[in-house]
């Protein structure tokens, strides 16, 4: 196990007992109040994130109807080609300005611009605003980019979203993206896979058992449980640009990436799944371990470079 991994495990069994934390977690309405408070005071200005992170990159405010947008580009990059980020952060956290440090590293290192949307998010919001806000984000790239040079990318949260938004834009009658890069994804609400049971309070400590009906209590509105905006593991897959995949193997939705990667197989996508020994969950956006950089992002890159070649044919 890669020390990092163990230290963290380490850390994490210390905290627990010595805050008699329980086995699950455990969602209270002082919680969700608090999610309701900061949400609303959030602070996503992308323009005041260090100046270390902005050299040498171009930062654009793009309004949409219900929620802000940020492109981010550099000279010297393709401007005929786009990754559409779409963050992680449980629905209910996170932001580009809070993912800025990868978001910039990945334009300067990746070498393509990213464009990047604050949807709006639970409680004060349910999933039929959070995908609305991603297509809308994404109609504001159709007006610039063909369908085939954009990549939606997203972990987490966000690698839900990047998997359910191609069942929005089927349902609307819009062009699929030209691809999809999914880290550590969230993919049904059914139910919790094994690999919650092997790693939960083990080796993850972030994604642990009562998430789901935390989540399902302020997140899904009017949808049922396995609708496709919520689970895309139970939508249409069919006709699915190319996907990627990929997951640890010590974290607890190890098993919603394995059992994705079977159902486009099944739907013949092209698809490649990647198991990542002795990472965290989502450990994508890290770029301060060298592990992430080595590995993950090198694999990441071949895919995007793949697609767009190929969409250049």
């Amino acid at each position: 196990m890669r020390p990092m991994l163990y230290i963290a495990i380490k850390k994490a069994q210390k905290y627990v007992k010595e805050h008699n934390h329980p086995g699950r977690m455990i969602v209270s309405d002082e919680e969700i109040q608090k999610w309701y408070e900061r949400n609303a005071n959030r602070d996503y200005d992308c323009y005041t994130v260090d100046e270390k992170l902005k050299k040498g990159l171009d930062i654009e405010r793009v309004d949409l109807e219900h929620c802000s947008s940020w492109l981010i580009t550099k000279d010297g990059n393709p401007k005929d080609k786009i990754i559409y980020h779409i963050h992680g952060g449980g629905f209910i956290n996170g932001c580009a300005k809070q993912l800025f440090p990868f978001l910039s590293y990945a334009v300067n290192h990746f070498g393509y611009d990213f464009y990047a949307v604050d949807y709006r998010l639970a409680p004060n919001y349910k999933c039929i605003d959070t995908i609305t806000d991603c297509e809308d984000g994404y109609k504001h790239l159709l007006e610039h980019y063909a369908p085939e040079n954009i990549i939606l990318m997203g972990e987490s949260a966000g690698g839900n979203l990047v998997l359910a938004l191609p069942q929005k834009l089927k349902d609307d009658g819009l062009p699929m993206p030209g691809g999809i890069v999914s880290n550590s994804p969230v993919v049904q609400f059914l139910h919790y896979a094994y690999s919650y049971y092997e790693n939960a309070f083990k080796t993850d400590y972030g994604i642990l058992f009562g998430i789901n009906e935390g989540l399902l209590s302020i997140y899904p509105g009017d949808l049922p449980v396995d609708h496709p905006y919520l689970s895309p593991l139970c939508g249409d897959l069919s006709g699915y640009p190319p996907v990627y995949l990929d997951a640890s193997d010590k974290e607890s939705l190890r098993d919603e990436a394995r059992m994705m990667y079977v159902r486009l197989k099944e739907e013949n996508c092209d698809v490649e799944y990647h198991e990542l020994r002795d990472f965290f969950h989502a450990q994508v956006t890290n770029v301060k371990l060298r592990s992430t950089r080595k590995e993950e992002h090198p694999l990441i890159l071949a895919f995007i470079n793949r697609v767009f070649s190929q969409n250049e044919k």
